[in-house]
C-alpha cells in the first residue's frame, strides 16, 4: 500500500477543517489589529494637529522683517511679541578677553616650573593651577582648560620656530574679562583684546549688553549683532495670518484623513469591496460621529461672531469632506482674530486634559481623543484583548501541529504494520500456492 498517501489523506481528513478555521480566526485578529493600529495613528496624528492651536501662545502667528542684514540678524525666538516697528543701531560689538605669553620654542618642553602657580579670575571667580616641574606649555594649556572656569586656552605656532599660548575668554563682555593674578610667561603683561561690551542704540537710547545675542530687548526676538552700522536696521513684526489659515487647514486635513479611515474601517462591505475591521462595531463609528458633533456645535469658548466651524469657512461637502472656504477664513482671521484664538484655545496655555473647564475646540477634541487612546480606553481595551487573541490562537495553533504530528506517527505505524501483516501473508499465500500446485493430483503433475 501506498502508506504515504494513506496517512496523508486521513489527517488531513481530521485537521484540515480546524486549521480553516484556525486560520480564518488568525486573518480577522491581524485584520484588527492592522484596523486599530491604523486608528490610533490617525487618532494621534489628529491630536498633534489640535495641539498646534491648543495653547493661547500657539496664536502668535508672526512675520518678521529686517532692513539692515548686514548689521544684525533678527528672528522670532517662540515667546510673546509685540507688532511694531523698532529701530536698532549697532554702535559697538561685544568682544572677549584675549592674552598672549612670551613666546616659547619648544611646546613640549619642561617650563621648569617647580610648584609655580598660575591663577587668574573671571567674573569674581578664581582659578589656581600648580605646575610640576616637568610641565610644558601644552600641560599648561591642558589644565587650564580643564579649570573650566570661562577661559580657553591654546597654543598657536607664531612663525614655525616658536610658540605662544592665547588665553581668551569664552564670553564677551566686560564682566567675562580675564584678570590674571599670577603668572611667569608675562600673559598678564600681553593683553591684545580688551573685552568690550555690545552697546546698540535702541529708538534712539543707548543699550549695553555682554553678549551679541540680546533676546531682551525687542519682545519674543533674538538679535544677533554682526557689524557696526551707521544706519538702523528697522525691525518689524507683525502678525501672519496666512500661518494663521496653515495650521487650521492642516487640522481640517488632518480630520478628512481621521474620517476616511473610519470610514474604511467601518465599511460593510459590497460585491466589489471586502469589510472593515470593525464593520460590525458600533464604537469606532461613534469615535468619528462625537467628533464631527464638534464640528458642527457650538464651541465651548465660543465668541459673538465665531461660534462654530462654519464661522471660519469649515464646511462639509456632499461626499462627507470637509472643505475650508479660504475668503471667509482670511475674512475670518482679519476681523475676529481674538475671538479665534479663544474659540480653539479658552485663551489658556498648558491646559490639563482633567477636570470641567472649558478648553476651547482644540483642548475638547485631545480630550475627546483622549478618552480612546487613554489607560483603560477603547484603543488599550482592544490592544489587550488582541493580545491574548494572539496568545490563544498561537497555542491553539501549537496544539493542532502536536495533533497532526501525533496521529501522523499513528497511522504511519498503523499502516507500517498492517503492510508487514499483508506482507507476511502473502508470503504465505505464495508458499501454499507453490505446495500446491506441486501435489500429485493438481493438474499441472498429470
Amino acid at each position: 500500500m501506498d502508506t504515504k498517501s494513506l496517512v496523508q489523506a486521513l489527517v488531513d481528513a481530521e485537521i484540515a477543517p480546524k486549521q480553516s478555521g484556525l486560520e480564518r480566526k488568525v486573518a480577522k485578529a491581524e485584520l484588527e489589529i492592522s484596523g486599530l493600529a491604523k486608528l490610533k495613528s490617525a487618532m494621534q496624528n489628529l491630536q498633534t494637529a489640535c495641539s498646534n492651536l491648543n495653547d493661547a501662545r500657539d496664536f502668535n502667528f508672526s512675520a518678521i522683517s529686517n532692513s539692515n542684514n548686514n548689521a544684525l540678524s533678527a528672528t522670532l525666538n517662540g515667546s510673546d511679541v509685540t507688532y511694531g516697528s523698532q529701530n536698532i543701531i549697532v554702535s559697538q560689538l561685544a568682544k572677549p578677553t584675549i592674552m598672549t605669553s612670551d613666546s616659547i620654542f619648544d611646546k613640549t618642553a619642561s617650563l621648569n616650573a617647580n610648584n609655580d602657580i598660575f591663577s587668574f579670575t573671571v567674573d569674581g571667580s578664581q582659578s589656581s593651577i600648580t605646575l610640576d616641574a616637568d610641565d610644558s606649555l601644552e600641560d599648561l594649556a591642558t589644565k587650564i582648560n580643564d579649570a573650566d572656569n570661562g577661559v580657553t586656552a591654546r597654543i598657536v605656532s607664531v612663525d614655525g620656530s616658536s610658540y605662544k599660548l592665547f588665553l581668551q575668554s569664552k564670553n564677551p563682555g566686560v564682566e567675562n574679562s580675564i584678570v590674571v593674578n599670577n603668572d611667569f610667561l608675562n600673559i598678564g603683561f600681553n593683553e591684545v583684546q580688551n573685552a568690550q561690551d555690545a552697546v546698540v542704540s535702541y529708538n534712539g537710547v543707548s543699550i549695553t549688553r555682554s553678549s551679541n545675542l540680546i533676546a531682551d530687548l525687542i519682545p519674543g526676538v533674538t538679535l544677533s549683532l554682526k557689524n557696526v552700522s551707521v544706519d538702523a536696521a528697522s525691525i518689524e513684526v507683525t502678525r501672519d495670518d496666512a500661518a494663521a489659515a496653515d495650521a487650521i487647514k492642516n487640522l481640517v486635513a488632518s480630520f478628512n484623513e481621521f474620517n476616511s479611515l473610519v470610514n474604511d474601517l467601518t465599511s460593510v462591505g459590497d460585491q466589489t469591496s471586502e469589510a472593515g475591521a470593525f464593520a460590525s462595531d458600533p464604537t469606532v463609528r461613534d469615535i468619528l460621529n462625537q467628533a464631527k458633533d464638534l464640528f458642527i456645535d457650538e464651541g465651548s469658548t465660543a465668541g459673538s461672531n465665531i461660534k462654530r466651524m462654519m464661522d471660519l469657512g469649515v464646511m462639509v461637502d456632499r461626499y462627507g469632506v470637509y472643505q475650508v472656504d479660504d475668503n471667509l477664513l482670511n475674512n475670518a482671521l482679519s476681523n475676529h482674530f481674538d475671538e479665534i484664538k479663544k474659540y480653539f484655545s479658552a485663551d489658556t496655555n498648558d491646559q490639563s486634559i482633567y477636570g470641567v473647564a472649558n478648553r476651547g475646540f482644540a483642548g475638547d477634541l485631545i480630550k475627546q481623543m483622549d478618552d480612546y487612546l487613554g489607560f483603560n480606553g477603547f484603543i488599550q481595551s482592544r490592544e489587550s484583548i488582541n493580545k491574548n487573541s494572539v496568545d490563544d490562537l498561537s497555542e491553539a495553533q501549537d496544539k493542532l501541529s502536536e495533533k497532526q504530528t501525533a496521529l501522523e506517527e499513528r497511522y504511519t505505524a498503523q499502516f507500517t504494520t498492517m503492510n508487514k501483516i499483508m506482507s507476511e501473508m502473502n508470503s504465505l499465500k505464495d508458499y501454499l500456492d507453490n505446495q500446491l500446485n506441486n501435489m500429485p493430483f493438481t493438474s499441472n503433475n498429470k
